[in-house]
């Protein structure tokens, strides 16, 4: 891996180069990257070095593509995987033949209302313009304080297949699992089950 694409520390050096490449040739990406001031081994600032905080990203045709998507909006974290184990956000929509959009991404530390704030702010200046938007989301509670103290009138509700996840864990009974499911399909798309 490392002989294909460089170790960790490369990649990293290499972001500004990445960012100019995709202003270059994706026009009208945006990317919204925020550094830290670089402390040494020896808890000195290194003055002129600055290390990786969080970035927000977009493209312009997500963008575009928006204003034609259901007025729903869901997001979700994921852990990276490597030496830099960093979150990885990302909302989704979908458009009327059902088919998923990915409109916005976030790279963050820690999946906290700092976090969201970051994700929120970013994907309401650059993709959701519009006020009557339901965000469907596991409702961690980073994420529901983020919404809260942004004032934007989004409407939060909770994720049908995290309910689904938790009440398989919970609940050992397998008829009780058969019906949760039965009820799950019935519900409409996109918010039906399966397993």
């Amino acid at each position: 891996m490392e002989q294909l694409y460089g170790d960790f520390d490369a990649s990293y050096n290499e972001l500004q180069g990445w960012i100019a490449a995709m202003r270059e040739y994706v026009p009208g990406t945006v990317i919204e990257l925020q550094t830290r001031p670089y402390y040494g081994p020896d808890d000195q600032l290194q003055l002129g070095k600055r290390i990786f905080h969080r970035m927000f990203w977009t493209f312009a045709p997500c963008v575009r593509a928006f204003p034609h998507c259901k007025p729903f909006v869901q997001v979700d974290g994921t852990w990276l995987y490597g030496k830099y184990t960093q979150i990885l956000l990302i909302a989704v929509a979908q458009d009327g033949n059902r088919n998923v959009l990915p409109i916005a991404f976030a790279i963050v530390d820690k999946e906290n209302m700092e976090s969201w704030e970051f994700f929120l702010t970013n994907l309401r200046r650059y993709v959701i313009s519009n006020d009557n938007i339901c965000i469907i989301s596991d409702r961690g509670k980073g994420l529901i304080a983020a919404i809260r103290r942004s004032g934007v009138p989004w409407r939060s509700v909770y994720c049908i297949r995290h309910i689904a996840a938790n009440f398989i864990r919970d609940y050992k009974n397998a008829n009780w699992k058969r019906q949760f499911v039965k009820i799950g399909k019935r519900l409409p798309y996109p918010f039906n089950i399966s397993f």
